[in-house]
């Protein structure tokens, strides 16, 4: 049976290995979707909701909090993901400007370009911050900046949402101080001058665009759930973002690719071998290593990485990366991800570790944007967990 067939009532509740009252039952309680089929009496279920509500049902001993919302946005699986029916694997293949991509996610397009005055004004404010600022602190004071200057920024239609993500995005990588004159082309080139003073090949560039592109949107995860309970309360888009960015900046979420950065400088000291050796004998979680979706492979890892072996095939360095996937693929089950693939961009490029974060978080803008656009479709407060006190009488 192909993945993209529908399941039975049967067939779910054999996968879910529950009765079919318990099925129902997740129906009603809203965790999954039924269909009916043309005989008007047959229900079927989608395999990769299916799936989902499975891996959800196993974490919940670990004290995780199952929920499963509708959306039309980012559909995941092992052989790649998709932006609304487009793969995202064909759309690196093409060189897809990470702009497109976030057009494509939003359904707006529009003009990308960063003003002189907001330019100026995100400086200005970060002209008082001390050297050593992280980059994720100071994509946070530009939202902030760009937010205190848009008398419109309540407005939440769709696309004026779209038009502030392009405001925002644009003014958080024009506006860094770090800046350097270059060519410019699109916000890639933009991002790339802002990481590194060398001009770089085409293909380089081109890495990170990829990712970009590859990061922009990957489903409910827990900074874009953030976003949607903000979306729920009608906040603007510039505290959408906000939102996000604090949630990205958690050790557990978008920091984990400044992790494999470092990682991959140990290595570049000790050896592969060694490295790996003292984070398994710590009985430290590798970063970069094994995700709850991909159980086999990410393809977002493996797409990056094409980018960054043509990018690099000249530089040494490459192979210390290399030869570090290759000590992790021979000890353990679990496959690299975007994370390792990221982390292995930003030490090639010389830049600062915690700078993976920010990139990652330059892309999530346009998945977050799109998320609240579809919760904005939604009833307000929607999302009101009941708490059960378990405190002192």
């Amino acid at each position: 049976m192909s993945e993209s067939t529908p399941l039975t009532a049967v067939e779910a509740a054999a996968r879910l290995g529950v009765k079919r009252q318990t099925l129902y039952a997740y129906v009603s309680r809203g965790l999954l979707e039924r269909t009916v089929d043309l005989d008007g009496r047959t229900s079927l279920f989608d395999p990769t909701e299916v799936d989902g509500l499975r891996q959800q049902r196993r974490r919940t001993a670990d004290g995780e909090v199952p929920s499963i919302i509708s959306s039309q946005l980012t559909k995941l699986n092992e052989e790649g993901h998709f932006y609304r029916g487009e793969s995202v694997l064909d759309l690196v293949a093409a060189d897809t400007d990470f702009e497109t991509v976030a057009d494509l996610l939003w359904e707006s397009y529009g003009e990308w370009q960063s003003t002189e005055t907001d330019t100026a004004i995100i400086r200005s404010a970060q002209n008082g911050l001390a050297e050593g600022t992280r980059f994720l602190d100071r994509l946070r004071v530009s939202v902030a900046v760009l937010s205190a200057t848009d008398p419109l920024r309540n407005d939440l239609t769709a696309d004026a949402l779209a038009a502030a993500g392009r405001r925002i995005i644009a003014g958080m990588v024009t506006g860094l101080p770090k800046l350097h004159l270059g060519r410019r082309e699109r916000l890639a080139d933009h991002l790339w001058l802002s990481l590194t003073p060398s001009p770089g090949l085409d293909e380089q560039r081109r890495a990170v665009n990829t990712a970009l592109v590859l990061l922009a949107d990957h489903g409910l995860a827990t900074s874009t759930f953030a976003v949607r309970v903000a979306a729920s309360v009608r906040a603007d888009p510039y505290s959408l973002v906000s939102t996000g960015l604090g949630a990205v900046g958690g050790i557990l979420h978008g920091v984990a690719s400044s992790g494999v950065h470092r990682l991959l400088e140990r290595a570049e000291e000790v050896g592969p071998a060694q490295t790996i050796g003292e984070e398994l004998a710590a009985d430290r979680m590798l970063p970069g290593v094994g995700h709850t979706v991909y159980q086999q492979h990410d393809s977002r890892a493996g797409a990056l990485l094409d980018d960054i072996r043509a990018g690099w095939a000249d530089d040494p360095r490459l192979q210390i990366a290399l030869d570090v996937q290759e000590v992790v693929a021979g000890r353990l089950p679990e496959p690299v991800n975007i994370d390792f693939a990221l982390g292995t961009l930003t030490w090639l490029l010389d830049t600062d570790p915690d700078d993976a974060t920010a990139l990652f978080a330059i892309a999530r803008t346009a998945g977050w944007l799109a998320h609240a656009t579809e919760e904005l479709d939604e009833k307000p407060l929607r999302f009101r967990p009941t708490a059960r006190y378990i405190g002192s009488p």
